[in-house]
This record gives C-alpha cells, structure tokens and sequence, in this order.
C-alpha cells in the first residue's frame, strides 16, 4: 500500500519557548514581578540551545512580557513584566500601518471606548477635571502649532479614560490614539484654517467637560461621539496620496 505522508511540521526551538513560558504564565506560575532563571538555566530546564532561549527572550521582550536588566542586583536579570500598553500601542501602529486595520476601523472602535467612558465618569463622585480645564486654556493659545495641539488633544482624552480606573480601557485608548497619530497630525496640518478649526475642538472638549460636571452621562456620550465621529473626514482625507505630510 502506498502512503502518501505529509512531513510534520516543526515548530522553532524558540516558539516552543515561548510556548512553554506561556504555559506557566496562564496556569499562573508565572506572574508579573517573577524573576526567570538565567539563559543557561532555562536552557538546561528545558533541554534547548541558549540561542533559542536567547531568541525566545528576545521576542517576549518585544511584547513587553519579559524585561532583561544588567548586573548582579537582587532586580538584574529576567523579570516578568506587565506593561501591555506599550505593547498594544506597537501592535496597533504595525498592523494600521500594514492595512490590517483602517483608520475608519479605529476610529470606531475609539468611539466604542469613549462613549462607555463618558457614561463611567458620570457617575464618579470623585472625578477631578480642574486640570483638564488648564490644558484646554494652553489649547486656545492662538499660536498653538499642530504638534502641541495634537499632544494636548491626546492628553486629554487618555486623562479622562483614566479617571476611569478601568485599565483595559486607559490603555486601548492609548494604543488606538498612538496607532493613528500620524494622520492625526497630517490632518491637523492640512487645515486651511488652522486658528479656527483647533478653536472647534477646544469648544467641543469644553462641552464635554461641561456634560461631566452635570453627570449627564448620556450628553457626554454623544458628545465624544460626534466629536470624534465629525473628525472621521480629516484624518481620512489625510491618507490620501495628495494629502499634506
């Protein structure tokens, strides 16, 4: 009888690693603050080339799960991490930059995230918005650049999802804002008028804040919605071949 055998497929020394630390990591043997042996340790644990730990390392330092400090301190080493926003904030800008996502789908998906964040500060008795009020003074400044403008912009919208304690959604909103802020800015820029357009935003960011200190919920949510949503057109217009950049 003749067989007709597909070769079986080998994965990387280095995904098995990571496969294998993944592992401990979700039955919870592994938690953030953990130190990991040291490369040659791990490499006699787990019966594999110091290089492959070595690359294995390498790329859950890229996701930001493992962090490598030098020296011989009680906290040099390889220690376990958490700081998923940054490597969220990376993901994202990769795979818009590749299309994976558009802008459009971005956007929306920061709609989602704002308008449930509005509804939540609402209903916050504890809720500080004195400083934003600040940053939108430094926003009115009639020599605003673009740049800053754009900074003061993402400022506030990260402060308000933090007031939210909810940390999955501060750092979507980080990584979505970070994701798409080149054809922020290229947006920003490309206004024929410049002055008037940043006084828009300003007005709609004080309508918003104005919406929380009431605790109407629902106003503030439709408010970030057509704030957000009516600046759909600029950054979409920003990507097209002719745009200013």
């Amino acid at each position: 009888m003749d067989l007709e055998l597909e070769p079986v497929d080998r994965a990387p020394t280095y995904e098995v690693v990571i496969s294998r630390l993944k592992n401990e990591i979700l039955s919870g043997r592994l938690r953030a603050g953990d130190r990991l042996p040291g490369e040659r340790a791990l490499s006699e644990q787990l019966g594999v080339s110091r290089a492959s730990v070595r690359e294995a390392v390498r790329a859950l330092q890229a996701f930001e799960i493992v962090q490598a400090r030098p020296g011989n301190s009680p906290t040099s080493g390889l220690t376990m991490t958490a700081r998923p926003r940054i490597a969220l904030s990376n993901l994202f800008r990769l795979h818009v930059g590749l299309a994976s996502y558009s802008v459009e789908e971005v956007m929306a998906v920061r709609v989602g995230l704002e308008t449930q964040a509005m509804l939540t500060l609402a209903e916050k008795t504890d809720l500080d918005l004195a400083g934003l009020h600040a940053l939108l003074d430094r926003m009115s400044d009639p020599e605003i650049t673009p740049e800053t403008a754009q900074d003061l912009d993402a400022e506030f919208h990260l402060s308000l999802a933090s007031q939210t304690n909810n940390h999955l959604i501060a750092d979507m909103m980080q990584a979505l804002r970070d994701a798409i802020a080149a054809p922020m800015l290229a947006s920003f820029k490309a206004q024929p008028d410049w002055p008037s357009f940043c006084a828009t935003i300003v007005e709609e960011h004080r309508s918003i804040l104005r919406a929380l200190e009431a605790r109407d919920g629902r106003l503030a949510a439709q408010l970030t919605r057509d704030h957000v949503e009516g600046f759909y057109p600029a950054v979409t217009d920003s990507q097209e071949p002719d745009s200013t950049r």
